[in-house]
């Protein structure tokens, strides 16, 4: 029992500091667009990022997909086979749905008032969505967890340094949408360099049967987790003007440090809970849950007692809206967080049952979400009754 939590204590240490570092640099692309930018320009560019988090429903089905797989494969060769199989396959599915995405657009730069080619140059993110995850879950898996920390912050250094320069010199939002595409294009490379060692073993057929059926519940599980983190921004733009909108962006995107900052955790866990015997699965769960809930309850400490601080470091300026509601997002996002923690442990041991009830919790917070928006605060508690329905949800889910 004490090897196992010295396991996840470790893994989730390295990754702890090294997604923390890129999500600090992350928040720091965020801080410097919400000072470079106005406010209306900063909610397109929180909400086009919120698009790019939805799409985040490949990047991590597959990178928890690949995960699984490396995990249990001892063989470099079929691991070679496995990864090299996955990027071809990838990069036919990602371009069919880049082309569905420019039609889509169409309607969808009318509804959210964004000019169409700023929406369409966001659908090039689908291909990072689909090909770094592949390479990093490969990382993942065989539990190279410093070189997958690394990979991150090296694409949220370029992404920052790239965004800043581009939109100092007039690109402005299109400048930062180009800056996170050439970030993941260099990472996704890198990545593969990282791997040289599976790559050099030769490539030996491996056996994926169950692989489709694996995938299902993982990628509905994941679906359902990057519509709930990131439908509030997108319906904030479609029900509140340009300006109100961007206030919202702006607490939320703060508040949703604590998903992020938390996620390394449950990745750690994943490949170790895979790997482990069944007598030791749920220490394993119990430790991760205690971490997280340490690192949810520090966050909304700061959150509730710091909120204009928060704001005016983050923003640049003193915003009241976004102060008002900062303390009610956070509490949201750390419930999803939980959830989420929840979730990818049961999709770690296989034991992911009845996941098509999931698709009722984003239907909820989308009613919610529009029936409550008469003002920010309003819409914010009902963010926080959609996410605490979805936790309820997630854990009555997997009962015996």
């Amino acid at each position: 029992m004490a090897r196992l939590n010295r396991a996840l204590l470790s893994g989730s240490l390295i990754l702890l500091v090294t997604l923390n570092i890129y999500n600090f640099f992350s928040f720091i692309f965020h801080f410097a667009m919400a000072r470079l930018l106005s406010p209306a320009d900063y909610g397109i560019l929180a909400t086009l990022f919120s698009i790019i988090y939805i799409t985040g429903i490949f990047s991590e089905s597959i990178q928890t997909i690949i995960a699984k797989y490396a995990a249990t494969e001892q063989n470099n060769a079929k691991l070679h086979n496995i990864v090299s199989r996955a990027i071809k396959k990838s990069l036919k599915i990602s371009s069919l749905i880049f082309i569905g995405y420019v039609f889509i657009s169409i309607p969808l730069s009318f509804a959210l008032k964004i000019p169409y080619l700023l929406l369409t140059s966001t659908g090039l993110m689908i291909f990072a969505a689909f090909l770094p995850p592949i390479t990093r879950g490969a990382l993942q898996g065989i539990k190279s967890f410093k070189s997958l920390g690394i990979n991150f912050i090296i694409e949220a250094i370029i992404k920052l340094s790239l965004s800043i320069a581009l939109v100092m010199i007039g690109w402005k939002v299109y400048g930062a949408i180009a800056a996170a595409v050439l970030a993941a294009v260099i990472a996704f490379l890198l990545s593969i360099y990282a791997l040289k060692n599976i790559f050099k073993s030769g490539n030996k057929p491996a056996h994926t049967g169950n692989i489709y059926v694996y995938s299902r519940p993982i990628f509905f599980v994941l679906f359902t987790l990057s519509v709930f983190y990131s439908f509030d921004v997108i319906i904030a733009k479609m029900v509140f003007p340009a300006d109100t909108a961007g206030f919202y962006a702006i607490a939320s995107i703060l508040a949703k440090t604590i998903f992020f900052g938390t996620q390394p955790i449950s990745k750690a866990m994943f490949p170790i809970s895979a790997g482990e015997k069944k007598g030791k699965k749920n220490n394993l769960l119990a430790s991760a849950l205690a971490i997280t809930l340490i690192c949810i309850f520090i966050a909304l400490i700061v959150f509730y007692f710091f909120p204009e601080i928060m704001i005016r470091i983050f923003s640049g300026r003193y915003i009241q809206e976004s102060a008002g509601i900062l303390i009610y997002i956070a509490i949201a996002i750390s419930l999803i967080s939980l959830s989420n923690l929840i979730l990818l442990y049961k999709l770690s041991i296989g034991r992911v049952k009845n996941y098509s009830i999931l698709a009722i919790f984003p239907a909820i917070e989308v009613g919610l979400l529009f029936f409550f928006s008469s003002n920010l605060v309003e819409f914010s508690i009902a963010f926080i009754t959609a996410s605490a329905i979805f936790l309820w949800g997630s854990v009555l889910l997997f009962n015996k």
